[in-house]
């Protein structure tokens, strides 16, 4: 990474490439996107395959991205938890209990 990861809030999405030939990093805030469509007009299945993609605020919208996927869930208001939920076949023998993984 160049540097620290600051939210893409104004810009919607933005990518930091890797600069040590790993994958780059797709970061997206959804909280202003009006829903799937506009979600969808970013094209991020286009470069699932050759990144990692964050979906900040994607909960009911970034689902049908990908079958496989992890979703970290926030909670608490003063302590907060994570909690690591895995989805799809990738994830189903992966020991994610060192996460904090919630069934």
């Amino acid at each position: 990474m160049r540097g620290p990861i600051t939210s893409p809030t104004f810009v919607i999405a933005r990518v930091h490439p890797s600069l040590v030939g790993g994958p780059a990093l797709v970061h997206v805030d959804a909280y202003r996107l009006g829903g799937f469509a506009e979600l969808d007009d970013l094209d991020l299945d286009t470069s699932l395959e050759g990144s990692v993609t964050v979906v900040e605020w994607g909960h009911g919208l970034a689902e049908d991205l990908s079958e496989d996927r992890l979703e970290l869930v926030l909670e608490g208001d003063e302590v907060r938890t994570v909690g690591v939920l895995a989805h799809g076949a990738r994830w189903r023998d992966v020991d994610l209990s060192t996460l904090g993984a919630v069934a």
